[in-house]
C-alpha cells in the first residue's frame, strides 16, 4: 500500500490513465473492428497501425529520447526552451522525410502487394507527422516533471477523440476509423502546442544554446539507429508472420492476441516514460543511478507478476463474453505470449539504464544480436505451428532479450 501510495503521490497513475488515454484511440478502434469484421480485414488494418508505428517511432529522428536526457540534466527554463524549440524543428522535417520514404516503399511494392491494404496505409499514413510531434510534447511534459498537467490535459482530450472515432469506426467501418484517426491526431498536436505556447517565447537567447542544440543532435543520432535496429527486432515476429502464414484467417487470429498483448503493453511503456527523467537526474551519481534503478525494477516486476495473472485468468473469459466464438483460436496463442510479456517486464527497466546514461550503443549491439539469433528461429517455427509458432516465437525472443541486455547493462556498471 505504501508503494501504491507513493507512486500515485508521484504521478504515476495519473500517467498510466493518459497513456491509457492515448493509446485507447488505437487499441479501442482495434477492438471495435475485430468485433464488426472478419480476422482477416482485422489482419489488414493490424499491418497497417504496424507499418505506421514503426514510421512514427522513427520519425521523431531518436529527438524524443534526447528529450527525456537533456531537459531533466538543465534546470534553467531559457535552455529547456530552446532544447523544446530546436526539437520540435529536428522532428518536424524529420517524421516528413520519414513519412516520404514510407509511402514510397508503398507505392513500390514491399509493404504489400494487396492494393486494398496499399490505399489505406497511404491514407492513414498521415497520422505519422502529428503523431510524432504529440509524442515529442507529452515527453516535454514528462521531463519537466508535469505528470499530473500532461495526464489531466491528455485524458480529456483523448476521451473525447475517442468518441469521435469510435463513432466514425462503427458508421463508416475502416474509412471512418482511418479518417477520424488523422483528424483527432492533428487537433490533439494542435492543442498541445497551444497549452505550450509560452513555452515558445524565448527571452533572451542563452550563450549554451549552440551546445544544448550539438547535444541533442547527438543524442538523437545515436537514439535513432538504436530505434531504427530495434524496430525491426520488435516486429521481425510480425512482419514475419505476415509473410509466412498464408492462411489470412489464422493470421487475423495471431493479429488478435498481438493487439491484446500490445494493450497490456503500455504499462511497460509508462513506466518507462515514468522513470528515464527521474533516472536522468541521478546519471552523475552512479552510486544513487543503480541504487535507484534496482528499486524501480523490482517495482515493476511485481505490479508486472499481478498484471499476467490476471490477465491468465480474466481476459480470456472477457474476450468469450465479448467476441463470442470468432477468436477462440486466438486465446491458447495470447496464453503463450503473455508469458512472453512477462518475460519482457524482467528487462524492460534494463534499456532505461542505456538512456539515461547516454550509452544507446549498446541498445544497438543488444538489438543486432537478438535479431540476428531470433529471425531463424521466428521463421522455422512460424513455418512448422502456423500461429502457434508465431507465439511460441515471441516467447523465445523475449527470453533471448533478457540475456542480451542483461549482459550488456552488467557491462555498463563494470565499466562506469
Amino acid at each position: 500500500m505504501l508503494l501504491f501510495l507513493k507512486l500515485k503521490n508521484k504521478g504515476f497513475f495519473h500517467l498510466i490513465v493518459s497513456n491509457y488515454s492515448v493509446q485507447f484511440i488505437v487499441f479501442g478502434s482495434s477492438l471495435l473492428v475485430a468485433k464488426i469484421m472478419s480476422p482477416t480485414n482485422v489482419g489488414i488494418v493490424k499491418t497497417i497501425e504496424t507499418f505506421a508505428n514503426m514510421a512514427i517511432v522513427l520519425g521523431g529522428g531518436g529527438v524524443i529520447f534526447a528529450i527525456l536526457k537533456v531537459i531533466p540534466e538543465n534546470k534553467d527554463s531559457a535552455i529547456r526552451k530552446v532544447a523544446l524549440i530546436f526539437s520540435l524543428k529536428y522532428a518536424t522535417v524529420f517524421s516528413l522525410i520519414i513519412f516520404i520514404i514510407f509511402n514510397l516503399l508503398g507505392y513500390l511494392g514491399f509493404i504489400s502487394q494487396d492494393e486494398t491494404l496499399l490505399y489505406w496505409f497511404q491514407q492513414y499514413s498521415f497520422i505519422i507527422i502529428p503523431s510524432v510531434l504529440t509524442m515529442l510534447l507529452i515527453r516535454y511534459y514528462q521531463a519537466i516533471d508535469r505528470f499530473k498537467r500532461i495526464s489531466t490535459v491528455v485524458l480529456y482530450l483523448k476521451l473525447i477523440s475517442a468518441v469521435f472515432v469510435l463513432s466514425f469506426t462503427y458508421f463508416f467501418f475502416i474509412r471512418g476509423y482511418v479518417l477520424s484517426m488523422v483528424i483527432s491526431t492533428i487537433l490533439a498536436t494542435l492543442i498541445l502546442l497551444y497549452d505550450l505556447r509560452k513555452e515558445f517565447v524565448n527571452k533572451g537567447l542563452t550563450n549554451r544554446s549552440l551546445e544544448i542544440k550539438t547535444k541533442v543532435i547527438s543524442l538523437s543520432k545515436t537514439a535513432f539507429v538504436a530505434q531504427l535496429i530495434d524496430q525491426f527486432k520488435i516486429h521481425s515476429g510480425f512482419l514475419i508472420a505476415n509473410y509466412v502464414i498464408l492462411d489470412r484467417d489464422m493470421f487475423g487470429n495471431y493479429a488478435f492476441a498481438l493487439i491484446l498483448i500490445q494493450g497490456i503493453g503500455i504499462v511497460s511503456s509508462t513506466v518507462q516514460q515514468f522513470v528515464i527523467p527521474k533516472m536522468s537526474e541521478s546519471s552523475n551519481n552512479l552510486s544513487t543511478f543503480f541504487q535507484k534503478h534496482k528499486k524501480f525494477e523490482k517495482q515493476f516486476i511485481f505490479i508486472a507478476t499481478i498484471i499476467f495473472v490476471v490477465s491468465q485468468i480474466f481476459l480470456p473469459i472477457i474476450v468469450g463474453f465479448v467476441f463470442g466464438d470468432k477468436y477462440d483460436s486466438a486465446m491458447p496463442v495470447f496464453r503463450i505470449m503473455l508469458v512472453g510479456w512477462l518475460i519482457e517486464a524482467f528487462y524492460t527497466l534494463k534499456g532505461v539504464i542505456f538512456l539515461s546514461l547516454g550509452k544507446m550503443k549498446y541498445i544497438s549491439f543488444a538489438s543486432i544480436i537478438i535479431f540476428l539469433i531470433s529471425c531463424p528461429v521466428i521463421y522455422f517455427l512460424d513455418v512448422k505451428y502456423g500461429i502457434m509458432g508465431a507465439g511460441a516465437a515471441y516467447v523465445f525472443q523475449n527470453i533471448v532479450s533478457l540475456f542480451a541486455l542483461t549482459y550488456f547493462a552488467r557491462k555498463v556498471s563494470k565499466r562506469i
